[in-house]
């Protein structure tokens, strides 16, 4: 017996359970003014304004930081600036001067060990 035929006779014999049938998929949204009441945006202004980072709003909201940053800017919000400002620079040397690790001085200046360590590896040659 042919192996379609086969499973022709299991199927008529009730040996083959059927599929159990699925509830539906929920369905993003993708537009992001369907995602977000005006209510929302309003506080994710606010938030970001009052110096949260952008990274954990986007990932509590469950967007990309691009798209979240697209988004301040749509609302006419300026990003913050990127890197370290003069005054986290001299607050950098000053407490390297008092002979503070790298990882104490990123956690306090508010920036990665990284950023921090290249900072001091620029000033240094």
């Amino acid at each position: 017996m042919t192996t379609i035929a086969a499973a022709l006779k299991r199927i008529d014999g009730g040996q083959i359970k059927p599929r159990p049938v699925r509830p539906p998929r929920k369905t993003q949204r993708y537009r992001l003014s369907d995602r977000f009441t005006p209510e929302e945006l309003a506080q994710l202004v606010a938030r970001y304004q009052a110096g949260e980072m952008s990274t954990a709003l986007a990932r509590e909201k469950g967007v990309a930081k691009s798209t979240f940053l697209r988004l301040l800017a749509e609302h006419g919000v300026a990003s913050r600036p990127r890197g370290l400002t003069p005054a986290k620079e001299k607050e950098i040397l000053r407490l390297r001067k008092q002979g503070m690790i790298i990882r104490e001085i990123a956690k306090r200046v508010g920036c990665s060990y990284d950023t921090a360590r290249i900072f001091l590896l620029g000033v240094n040659t």
